[in-house]
C-alpha cells in the first residue's frame, strides 16, 4: 500500500497515476494498518495492489470500517486502464461501510486506488476479507451493536417510567441521557446512515457531535438538577453552566456550520470538561452528605466512561489491556463498560431517592407525632378557656333573668292603675263609654297576663311556654278575641267573621289564657297581609267520651304564598314576615303553644288566593259544680259578621286640601290623639268652611276610632281625584 496527500484537493485521476512511486512528491509506502490523518483539508489518496497466488477464484471485499467517511471513491486497473468502480445497489439496505467487491482469478493481479476526503477525521484503514468474513463480522457488529443499543434505550425506559410515576425531573433528564446516549451509539456505528438518513451522507457524519454534545449536556443538566433538588454546593458550578452553554453551541454548530471546526471544538470542550469534572469529584471526595456521595459516583462513572473511549480511539490501551481490544470498531466492549456505569448511576440514584423518601416518612411521622401532641394541648386549653367563658356567661344569663324579673315586677304597678283609674270611671260612663273603657280593661288584663308570664319565665330560668288549663268559659272567650279581631281588621278595611260550624261546649278544662295568645297571633297575620278582604275565624267541636276535640281555622284573603315541595311552610311564612319588616315571632309563639297542648298547627296557602291556618287540641268537660250536665252553646249564637269601621261621608266641598288631609292620616296611623285636636283647631281657625268635616272628624275622635279618622282623610282624596 502507498499513499498520497492532495493538499490541494484538486487533482484528478490522471494526475494521480503518473505521480513518481517512493519519491516525496509522489506515494510514499504505508504500514499494513495504515494511517489516521484525522481532521484534514487534504484529499488523500491510497494505492494497493493485491494478487491471487492461489489456484482457484478468489471473491474478495475491501472495506473502509469507518461508516463517518464522507467522500470515498474507489478505481480499478483493468487491462493496463484505471475505472472508476460504480457502488452495487443491489445491497439493501445501504452498507454501512465504503466497500469495493471484486474477484481475482488464478495468479491474477489488480491495483486499486482510493480516494477520500471529509470534514470528519479521517481514517486510512483498508482491511481486505472473504465475503463469508465480511458477513461473519458484519453479523459479530450487528449483534454487539444491538446489545448495547437496546440495553441503553431500555436503561431510558426504566428511567422514564420512574420518571412518569415518582414526578422526578431527575429521572427525566435521566432518561434523555440515555436516549441521546443511544442514538450518539447508533451514529458511530453507522446504524443511523442506514435506517433514519440512507442518502445524507452529510446529516449521518453531523449527527455523531450533536448527539454526543446532547447527551453532555443532559448530563450536566442531571447533576444540576440533583444539586438543586438537594439544596447542596456543586463546586464550580457556573462553570459546569459555562460547559452546558458550549455544549448547546458545539450541538448547534455541527448542526448548521462548519463541521470540521465545531466537530474540533467539540472534542476540545468535552476533554476540558472531563479534566473540569476530576477537579469536582476531588472536592465532592471531602464531603460526606449523601447528596455529595452521589454526585461522586455520577461524575466518578462519567469520568471512567469518558476515559475509556478516549483511550479507546487513540489506541491507547497497555499490552496488559489487550483484551479491551477488538477487530469491531467501535469498540463494544468499552461501550458494555459504559453501559454497565450508567447502570451503577441509575442504580445508586434509586437508592438515594429510596432513602430520601424514608427519611421523609420518619420525619413525617415525627411531625404528626409532635402535632398530635400540640393540638392536644391546644384543645385542652381551649376546652378549658370554653369552660370558663361558659360559666361567666350562665352568671350573666342568671342576672339578666334576675333583670328581667324586676322589670317585670314593676311594670305591674302602672298597669294596675291603669286598671283603678278605668273601673272608677265605669261607674260615671254612659253605655257607649263603658263598653270602650271594657276594651281598655281588657287589654290591660292581658297585658297583665303576658308580664305574669315574663316573671315565670324568669323564675324558671328560660323553661319552655308553660300550660295552665282552668276551667274556662269558651264562648266568653271567643267573644273577647272577636272583639279584638274587629279593630284589627279595620285598619286595612277588611271584613271580619267569626263562625262556629258546630254546637260548642260553654265550660272547659283548657288554658284560655294561652289560646287567646294564639288566635290573636294567627288573626294578627291575617289582618297584616290581608286589604279590603275578609278574615274568618271558625270553630268547630266533637265529643270525645268525657273529653272534646276543638277545632279552630283563621283564613284571610290576603296575598297567601307559594309553598314548594322542598321547603317547609313554616319557614315561607316567616320569610314573607321578614321581607315585610316584622319578627315573625308570632308564628313562633303559637306554633310552640299549640305543640304544647298537644296539638299541630297546619298550614295551606296559594299565591294570591289566602292563606289558612288550623289546628285541633283535646280539651276535658269542666267538672260538674262548675258548668251544667251538657250545656252547649248553639252554633247559630256564636255566628256574628263585622265589617270594617263606618267610613266617613263622602265630602268635596268642605273637605281640607290634600296635603293636610295626608297629614291627618298619618297622625290617625300611628294614634297620636293630641296631635289630631291640634291639627283639628290649626284647621279650624284657618278654614271655616271644613266646619262639617271637622264635625265629623270630631265624633270619630271622641269614640277613639282611628281607622275611621284614616278612611275619613283617604276617602276624601278619592272624591278630589273623581272631582279633577
Amino acid at each position: 500500500m502507498q499513499v498520497f496527500e492532495d493538499i490541494s484537493g484538486r487533482m484528478g485521476l490522471d494526475d494521480v497515476v503518473a505521480l513518481p512511486a517512493g519519491k516525496p512528491a509522489g506515494f510514499t509506502p504505508v504500514g499494513p494498518d495504515g494511517i489516521k490523518p484525522g481532521f484534514s483539508r487534504s484529499a488523500w489518496w491510497l494505492r494497493a495492489f493485491v494478487r491471487n497466488e492461489g489456484a482457484a477464484p478468489m471473491p474478495l471485499v475491501l472495506t473502509l470500517r469507518e461508516p463517518r467517511l464522507q467522500s470515498v471513491t474507489f478505481y480499478v486497473q483493468r487491462g493496463g486502464q484505471w475505472q472508476r468502480e460504480r457502488p452495487d445497489s443491489s445491497f439493501e439496505p445501504v452498507p454501512r461501510y465504503p466497500s469495493l467487491r471484486f474477484t481475482l482469478g488464478p495468479g491474477e493481479q489488480v491495483g486499486v486506488l482510493i480516494r477520500e476526503a471529509g470534514d470528519t477525521a479521517l481514517s486510512l484503514e483498508p482491511k481486505l476479507y472473504s465475503p463469508a468474513e465480511n458477513e461473519a463480522l458484519d453479523r459479530r457488529e450487528t449483534l454487539w451493536g444491538g446489545a448495547l443499543i437496546g440495553g441503553i434505550v431500555a436503561l431510558a425506559w426504566s428511567a422514564l417510567l420512574i420518571a412518569y410515576f415518582s414526578r422526578s425531573t431527575a429521572f427525566l433528564l435521566l432518561a434523555a441521557l440515555c436516549t441521546s446516549t443511544a442514538l450518539y451509539e447508533a451514529a458511530i456505528r453507522g446504524y443511523t446512515k442506514v435506517y433514519l438518513w440512507p442518502h445524507a451522507a452529510q446529516w449521518n457524519a453531523r449527527s455523531v457531535p450533536i448527539f454526543g454534545c446532547t447527551a453532555v449536556l443532559f448530563f450536566l443538566a442531571f447533576i444540576l438538577n440533583i444539586a438543586r433538588g438537594e439544596k447542596t454546593n456543586v463546586p464550580a458550578r457556573r462553570i459546569l453552566l459555562v460547559f452546558a452553554a458550549l455544549e448547546v453551541v458545539c450541538s448547534a454548530g455541527a448542526a448548521f456550520g462548519d463541521l470540521r471546526f465545531f466537530d474540533q471544538a467539540a472534542l476540545l470542550v468535552n476533554g476540558l470538561l472531563g479534566i473540569a469534572q476530576v477537579g469536582i469529584a476531588f472536592v465532592l471526595s471531602r464531603r460526606r452528605t449523601p447528596t455529595a456521595r452521589l454526585m461522586l459516583v455520577t461524575v466518578a462513572f462519567g469520568i471512567f466512561d469518558f476515559g475509556l473511549h478516549l483511550a479507546e480511539s487513540l489506541g491507547l490501551f497497555a499490552h496488559d489491556l489487550a483484551w479491551l481490544n477488538s477487530d469491531i470498531h467501535p469498540n463494544p466492549i468499552v461501550a458494555v463498560i459504559g453501559l454497565a456505569t450508567h447502570l451503577v448511576v441509575l442504580a445508586a440514584w434509586v437508592d438515594h431517592v429510596g432513602r430520601q423518601r424514608r427519611a421523609a416518612r420518619d420525619e413525617l411521622v415525627q411531625w404528626q407525632t409532635s402535632e398530635q401532641e400540640r393540638l392536644r394541648y391546644e384543645v385542652a386549653q381551649r376546652t378549658l378557656a370554653l369552660n370558663e367563658a361558659l360559666l361567666d356567661a350562665q352568671e350573666k344569663n342568671r342576672q339578666k333573668i334576675e333583670t328581667l324579673g324586676y322589670v317585670s315586677h314593676d311594670l305591674r304597678a302602672p298597669l294596675a292603675t291603669i286598671t283603678s283609674y278605668a273601673k272608677l270611671l265605669q261607674y260615671e260612663a254612659d253605655s257607649r263609654q263603658s263598653a270602650l273603657i271594657l276594651s281598655i280593661e281588657r287589654s290591660v288584663n292581658y297585658q297583665l297576663g303576658l308580664i305574669d308570664e315574663l316573671i315565670g319565665y324568669a323564675k324558671t330560668e328560660l323553661r319552655p311556654l308553660e300550660i295552665a288549663p282552668v276551667q274556662t268559659d269558651l264562648p266568653a272567650l271567643l267573644n273577647d278575641i272577636a272583639d279584638y279581631s274587629i279593630a284589627l281588621c279595620a285598619q286595612l278595611n277588611n271584613r271580619f267573621c267569626c263562625q262556629a260550624l258546630t254546637s260548642v261546649p260553654r265550660w272547659l278544662t283548657i288554658d284560655g289564657r294561652r289560646l287567646q295568645q294564639v288566635l290573636l297571633n294567627l288573626l294578627s297575620n291575617a289582618s297584616k297581609f290581608t286589604r279590603d278582604g275578609m278574615v274568618m275565624m271558625t270553630i268547630r267541636a266533637r265529643a270525645q267520651g268525657g273529653q272534646w276535640l276543638i277545632g279552630f281555622e283563621v283564613a284571610d284573603t290576603g296575598i297567601g304564598m307559594e309553598l314548594g315541595h322542598d321547603s317547609h311552610p313554616f319557614s315561607a311564612f316567616r320569610r314573607i314576615e321578614a321581607a315585610n319588616g316584622t319578627t315573625g315571632l308570632g308564628l313562633i309563639i303559637a306554633q310552640r303553644i299549640v305543640d304544647t297542648m298537644g296539638g299541630e298547627l297546619r298550614v295551606s296557602s296559594a299565591l294570591g288566593e289566602g292563606t289558612s291556618f288550623s289546628f285541633e287540641i283535646v280539651a276535658p268537660v269542666a267538672s260538674a259544680e262548675t258548668a251544667g250536665a251538657d250545656e252547649r252553646v248553639p252554633y247559630s249564637s256564636l255566628m256574628a259578621e263585622q265589617g270594617p269601621r263606618r267610613r266617613a261621608s263622602r265630602r268635596t266641598a268642605d273637605a281640607p286640601p290634600a296635603d293636610d288631609r295626608k297629614t291627618l292620616a298619618a297622625l290617625a296611623r300611628d294614634g297620636r290623639m293630641t296631635d289630631i285636636e291640634r291639627w283639628m283647631d290649626s284647621v279650624g281657625e284657618a278654614r271655616p268652611a271644613c266646619a262639617a268635616f271637622l264635625a265629623e272628624l270630631r265624633s270619630c275622635l271622641d269614640a277613639l276610632d282611628f281607622a275611621a279618622i284614616e278612611a275619613l282623610a283617604r276617602v276624601d282624596d278619592e272624591d278630589l281625584a273623581i272631582s279633577a
